[in-house]
């Protein structure tokens, strides 16, 4: 799929070494949690466990999607402090830095299986995939009507846009959303990830609170953020090395979105700003026309920190750790504190589907996240510490376990 090396790079980042993640030592007493008021002052990090991304970049890789702009130059971003001074700012858990190496248990995990972890799939997720198999296929529809000139006319994906919404309250569907494996041809992959980041952005918008109409009118935007691609040379869409020509026409997506969805503007008159806005940053650094802060409707923000997201992990293939790294290292820059801690709150510190190892040498899956303890979600084994496929995987909670953790946030297999 084509990737952006750095359309949008904000220019106050810089590649900063990783450092190992903070772990709990082993300890043989009773399991007690203590909350802990943190004072304005305070201070955070959100690191991992392994080496950082190869300065100035991805080798041999243009990324196609803006994730942060700066005047032409490619950098990657450091994670910043996460200062607690506002409310609405980030509130990251601190853990304390263990005096030791962990015990490693076993040899490291055989990891020739990691490819099928999609396809494990119980009967709640099966559900969730067959939704959303459905909704990709009608999407896809709707966009070739509109690739060979047909007028797209937004009523036709109401009905798609109710059903998102009502099963979104199903944590299967954002699961599997943010695990399958993107398959299929530039325009089944292209309405593919139309479709997962609407369902991301119903659950960040769920999260801040938006009532029913509010999510049903963000779904049908989100539904046609990305409309304007049909314009374009579809293999644009999974080209890997694009020359700056093809940069600068993928760059005019959004205006050539608008001027699709324009004629219906005064039917659903949000619809034209989500298109138009949805790569506009908070800090000036985004296109076409470099809005700014309150300027960028609210809708478009959410759309725009949920295609980031998705475009960071699927398309760029970032581990969904390492890309809530590089959001929050965005803080009030390119999103709002707001917005950021909302996705946070829904993808936790160690989002949905993605691999983790734990302290024990097992792989695992998270599947569930807790809001009261963001760094011991509820996990499912998939391998053993020798590396062995665990068939029927058992689900871990976490946060019922005194001596067991998360060793590696950000495993990836090879």
């Amino acid at each position: 799929m084509m990737r952006s090396r750095d359309l949008l790079r904000h220019p106050d980042a810089e590649s900063r070494e990783g450092r190992r993640p903070q772990e709990e030592p082993r300890r043989r007493y009773v399991k007690v949690y203590i909350e802990i008021s943190v004072p304005p002052e305070a201070s955070f990090e959100l690191t991992s466990g392994r080496e950082p991304e190869r300065r100035g970049g991805w080798k041999g890789r243009i990324r196609t999607k803006d994730l942060i702009r700066t005047r032409g130059k490619t950098q990657v971003p450091s994670v910043e402090g996460i200062g607690t001074s506002r409310a609405e700012e980030l509130e990251v858990p601190e853990v304390e830095a263990p005096q030791e190496e962990p015990e490693e248990v076993g040899p490291p995990p055989v990891t020739e299986g990691l490819s099928s972890i999609a396809t494990k799939l119980g009967p709640d997720e099966a559900s969730a995939e067959r939704i959303l198999k459905e909704a990709v296929g009608h999407l896809k529809n709707f966009l070739q009507g509109a690739s060979e000139g047909q007028l797209p006319d937004p009523k036709v994906l109401v009905p798609l846009a109710e059903n998102l919404v009502r099963t979104s309250r199903n944590r299967d569907l954002l699961l599997v959303s943010m695990t399958r494996k993107s398959e299929g041809n530039s325009l089944e992959r292209l309405a593919e990830h139309m479709v997962d980041v609407t369902v991301l952005a119903i659950s960040t918008s769920t999260e801040l609170g938006y009532d029913e109409d509010s999510l049903l009118s963000l779904a049908l935007g989100s539904l046609l953020h990305d409309v304007g691609w049909t314009k374009l040379p579809l293999e644009l869409f999974v080209k890997e090395e694009p020359s700056e020509e093809e940069l600068d026409a993928v760059r005019r997506h959004p205006l050539l979105g608008y001027e699709l969805v324009a004629p219906f503007e005064e039917e659903f008159p949000w619809l034209a700003k989500v298109v138009l806005q949805e790569h506009e940053r908070d800090d000036g650094s985004g296109y076409p026309y470099g809005l700014r802060g309150e300027d960028i409707h609210d809708f478009a923000k959410v759309v725009g920190i949920s295609d980031t997201y998705d475009t960071l992990t699927r398309v760029d293939g970032l581990h969904p750790y390492r890309a809530m790294q590089q959001l929050l290292s965005t803080r009030d820059k390119l999103f709002p504190s707001k917005l950021i801690k909302a996705l946070l709150q829904v993808l936790s510190a160690f989002p949905l589907g993605s691999l983790v190892r734990l302290n024990t040498g097992e792989v695992a899956r998270v599947v569930d996240v807790s809001r009261t303890h963001p760094t011991r979600p509820v996990v499912e084994i998939l391998f053993d510490p020798q590396g062995g496929e665990v068939r029927e995987g058992r689900r871990v909670d976490l946060a019922e376990e005194a001596i067991v953790y998360i060793a590696d946030p950000a495993f990836e297999p090879p």
